[in-house]
């Protein structure tokens, strides 16, 4: 281990720095103060409990901070992260560019703590709304977990250092939801190339406080069937005839679901528990699966099988999908608005609930307006006021979020225009406040007169909330553009490089690359094998194959009149007269 690494932490001087001015703790100096080591405290006892953030072991972290033995851009990392999220008028900043640093001047010298403190840059990028960074300082850790072979167990260590690298691969799969889900060619660390256990409990992984249950390695499993799900759903899209085994491969994901419900803990959780970060979101998440895979067989839905797939499916089987998507839908705002309810603080939680609740509210107001069955189909003031607390909740625990902030936008313009639809049904003025509001969207989605950007495969529509979409990468990367100060940033990074000795920075150590290409990813071939074999079993983890055994790649070519990442428009059905065909 190096020195940068093991350097001691000289005790502060009783007057310390003002929290307005706090140097980074990652500046040689700059010693480890008592405000950064709170800050660090502070981190475990709100952050950690995230699923996002699981993969620090707090004791052990917490005893090499205080003994000065404490990776020095990873205390920059964590204190930079919980000052974002307290809101400390510091400068939080700095700190995760001085952390950010360290990691390109020993690239090519991937660590534990080097990797830990690259997942807190990504998230914090990701909270800022630097999409784009944090896109690719996630393909640059998962490069570091594959080099340090993190996809295997390593049964010679002891087992607090085999969970830490179990919980980092994990927290890699949680990034990558955040981007975009169930497309190969986005994927960082492919499900067949993982082959490690699922996470333990907080108990074997000696944390003190106890009530966690099992909810992070929960959370993680059902990270992995909703992936699946995902998955399936794209890889229908592109269908011409109906597939004979749908229902098989649904009742597959059921099984897989039930047997997580079976090892849930009890859902009565107490706002007071310091696990309900934790807990609340792994809830979310078993319902949000379901809504997931039964909205495949919800006709007209953005992201159901197509009308020839669905037509070869029971009645009885889609009138029973649209009634489960009400009451997994139902489940997820009941479990938002009671916490926002009962607790009187503000309780830190995962984007992916923010996500759920996004959905859930889709579907209360679809399944209201187009549902076919009316002895579950809700009303139109029902489903909006389900919205409406949907929309509170997320308010008041993602207050200043950037990650949530187009979720709330577009929850509230949607509630909107659908209650603007309501009203209109009941008038004689409908046609017209449709037709304008249609002719209003239609101008807000299509791409510009002129506009030569080659259209998406419908099997890469990306949502609203995903961060890939949010990014905007474009079609212009030949065009080479150079932003204001970057020649001086680049100036000063050389010269930071020219201050380091060349046995800190080594010989081959660089700066980000400035290469931006992206490359696809093909499926893998264990994969191609058990697609061809015909077999019944589904591998952990795997993509199911669909009727003749054609997979995602066979699918043709399906033009839309939107924007390259896009997607089409998630509300496009607000604006139409009638019911899906």
């Amino acid at each position: 281990m190096d020195d940068e690494e093991l350097r001691p932490v000289v005790q502060p001087s009783p007057l310390e720095t003002p929290p307005g001015n706090a140097p980074s703790p990652f500046s040689p100096s700059h010693p480890v103060t008592n405000s950064i080591l709170a800050l660090v405290d502070s981190f475990f006892s709100t952050l950690c409990p995230l699923p996002s953030y699981a993969f620090l072991h707090p004791e052990s972290t917490k005893r090499r901070c205080r003994n000065g033995q404490m990776h020095r851009a990873l205390a920059s990392a964590i204190a930079a992260m919980t000052s974002l999220h307290t809101r400390l008028d510091v400068d939080h900043e700095a700190w995760i560019s001085a952390a950010e640093h360290s990691v390109w001047l020993h690239l090519e010298h991937p660590t534990i703590p080097r990797l830990q403190t690259l997942l807190l840059v990504i998230y914090h990028r990701m909270e800022m709304g630097r999409f784009q960074r944090a896109f690719m300082l996630a393909a640059t850790a998962a490069r570091f977990a594959s080099a340090m072979r993190l996809n295997h167990e390593r049964p010679d260590l002891d087992p607090v250092a085999r969970e830490v690298r179990r919980r980092i691969l994990w927290s890699l799969k949680i990034v990558e939801r955040y981007f975009c889900v169930g497309l190969l060619e986005f994927e960082l660390c492919p499900m067949e190339a993982i082959y490690i256990d699922y996470p333990s409990s907080e108990d074997e992984f000696g944390t003190d406080v106890q009530g966690e249950y099992g909810a992070y390695s929960l959370h993680v499993r059902l990270e992995v069937v909703r992936r699946d799900i995902m998955k399936l759903t794209r890889s229908l899209e592109g269908l011409e005839k109906p597939l004979p085994n749908l229902m098989e491969l649904i009742q597959h994901h059921v099984a897989s679901l039930e047997e997580i419900r079976i090892s849930m803990p009890p859902d009565k959780l107490g706002v007071s528990s310091p696990w309900l970060s934790r807990r609340l979101p792994m809830q979310v998440s078993f319902h949000q699966a379901h809504c997931d895979l039964y909205r495949i067989l919800l006709p007209g839905y953005p992201e159901a099988a197509p009308p020839v797939v669905l037509s070869g499916v029971q009645a009885a089987h889609l009138r029973e999908a649209e009634s489960l998507c009400l009451e997994h839908a139902a489940s997820t705002v009941q479990i938002l608005t009671s916490l926002n309810q009962e607790s009187s603080a503000a309780t830190p939680l995962e984007f992916d609930t923010a996500i759920c609740a996004y959905h859930a509210a889709r579907l209360f107001l679809y399944i209201s307006r187009f549902g076919r069955y009316a002895e579950t189909r809700p009303s139109g003031e029902y489903a909006a006021s389900r919205a409406d607390l949907t929309v509170a909740a997320l308010r008041r625990f993602f207050p200043s979020s950037v990650l949530v902030a187009p979720i709330i936008k577009e929850l509230e313009h949607s509630i909107g225009v659908f209650r603007q639809r309501q009203h209109a049904v009941n008038t004689t003025t409908s046609t017209t406040t449709t037709g304008t509001a249609a002719s209003s969207v239609e101008q807000s989605v299509d791409p510009p007169s002129g506009s030569t950007k080659p259209v998406t495969r419908q099997d890469q529509r990306l949502a609203v909330h995903s961060l890939l979409r949010q990014a905007d990468f474009g079609e212009d990367g030949d065009e080479e553009k150079v932003n204001p100060g970057e020649v001086a940033s680049a100036e000063e990074l050389c010269q930071s490089l020219d201050s380091v000795s060349p046995e800190q920075r080594g010989s081959n150590a660089t700066g980000p690359s400035p290469s931006n290409g992206l490359q696809a990813m093909p499926m893998s071939t264990t994969m191609g094998a058990f697609q061809g074999s015909g077999q019944s079993a589904w591998p952990m983890g795997g993509f199911f194959p669909v009727g003749d055994g054609q997979g995602l790649n066979s699918f043709g070519q399906v033009e839309q009149p939107l924007f390259s990442w896009g997607g089409p428009q998630d509300w496009d059905w607000l604006f139409e007269q009638g019911l899906p065909s």
